[in-house]
């Protein structure tokens, strides 16, 4: 038979280990509930040791009551970090309220295993289905796959506590105390200690999941716009071309200035100059279809890439979007501005994104001479 104890130090053990290892590598650069993480597997660990205490030699009350408060605080802590992870915080009286309680009951009914059994287990199979809540509700389909990994650690281990609880109100006498060394005791934590490998497993892969896709989201956004940046315009009009010149649809590019920008950032601050660049790129997006891509190309430059869209149309579409951009005042300032386009259409064949934003470029600086604020088109050689 599996020696209960070793089991329960195998358990103890597993937690500081993995607890380590986390932190060790995101020591200064812990987020997204990973600090709560960390500290439920410690507080989950020294309840680990305390079941060892109690299976050793026979438990006082203080040991009875910490060794709860312990665990139940440990699941209140990945219920925490889970929500964090999903962006859905908890109530925090849920958190709180369940360690408290169990603290209290088992302080009362030291002496009433069965008293204390039942309460421990449906406490901790609603804390277990807790920290599975949070993951049911996030829309992050980044790590969608490690997301039910760990989902289904936790609704095992619901599970598998309301299973014991159910065996406790039919049968309480076969089932005995955790501490004791019985086989169904030792099946439970062999359980529980390939649960705890699987879930915190998940765990991992979820937070290695959500940095790639972070550092991916770095590469290709820009910072203050969050729209793409060049790079990533420039991959995506490439592929568009090419899926144009298969498909022999048109596609058109708008590049957009704001008119006098070095003017506003002399006169109102760089503060004010990034709220109109952020207002810009808000009221260009908000003209554009679900297939359009926007990205800014340079510290005041924004490139639209309108796919399925013919010179006229797109000219169409640029004069509208000229109309509303900087139809409100910015910032406390109250700073008006407004805008030129060039408006050019890729030639039959062209898969270079680069001489269509070119001539798109011309045709803006056409438009900045001829006044500013308006639309200007690319020539298109005969």
């Amino acid at each position: 038979m599996i020696d209960v104890p070793t089991l329960l130090a195998v358990l103890s053990l597993d937690c500081l280990v993995i607890a380590a290892t986390v932190f060790a590598t995101r020591v200064g650069r812990m987020q997204h509930g990973q600090a709560s993480w960390v500290v439920a597997l410690l507080t989950q660990s020294a309840a680990m040791l305390l079941f060892i205490a109690m299976a050793l030699t026979p438990p006082g009350m203080a040991t009875i009551v910490a060794n709860m408060v312990l665990l139940s605080a440990s699941l209140s802590l990945f219920a925490a970090s889970m929500a964090a992870f999903a962006e859905r915080p908890l109530p925090r009286l849920l958190l709180v309220l369940p360690p408290v309680l169990l603290g209290i009951q088992h302080a009362i009914y030291a002496d009433d295993f069965i008293t204390r059994a039942l309460a421990s287990n449906a406490v901790l199979a609603f804390q277990l289905a807790l920290c599975a809540w949070p993951l049911m509700r996030t829309s992050d389909t980044g790590s969608a796959r490690y997301r039910w990994m760990v989902l289904g650690s936790f609704v095992l281990g619901s599970i598998s506590t309301l299973l014991r609880l159910a065996e406790l109100l039919v049968a309480p006498e076969r089932l005995p105390d955790l501490s004791v060394g019985e086989p169904i005791n030792a099946m439970s934590f062999l359980l529980n200690h390939v649960n705890l490998i699987v879930g915190n497993l998940g765990i991992a892969l979820m937070h290695r999941e959500r940095s790639r896709a972070n550092a991916e989201r770095l590469v290709a956004r820009d910072a203050l716009t969050e729209l793409f940046n060049r790079r990533s315009f420039t991959q995506q009009a490439a592929r568009e071309l090419l899926r144009a010149e298969r498909g022999g649809q048109p596609v058109s590019v708008l590049v957009v200035d704001p008119d006098h920008f070095r003017q506003i950032n002399a006169r109102f601050g760089p503060l004010a100059g990034d709220r109109v660049l952020c207002q810009l790129a808000h009221d260009i997006t908000t003209t554009l279809r679900g297939q359009d891509l926007c990205a800014r190309i340079s510290a005041d430059e924004f490139a639209v890439l309108l796919p399925d869209t013919s010179l006229e149309g797109a000219a169409v579409l640029a004069e509208r979007m000229r109309a509303q951009c900087g139809a409100q005042p910015v910032g406390p300032d109250l700073v008006h501005f407004t805008v030129s386009i060039g408006v050019a259409e890729a030639l039959p064949g062209e898969r270079d994104p680069a001489p269509l934003l070119a001539r798109a470029q011309t045709a803006l600086a056409q438009a900045k001479q001829a006044g500013r604020n308006r639309v200007a088109r690319a020539e298109v050689a005969a």
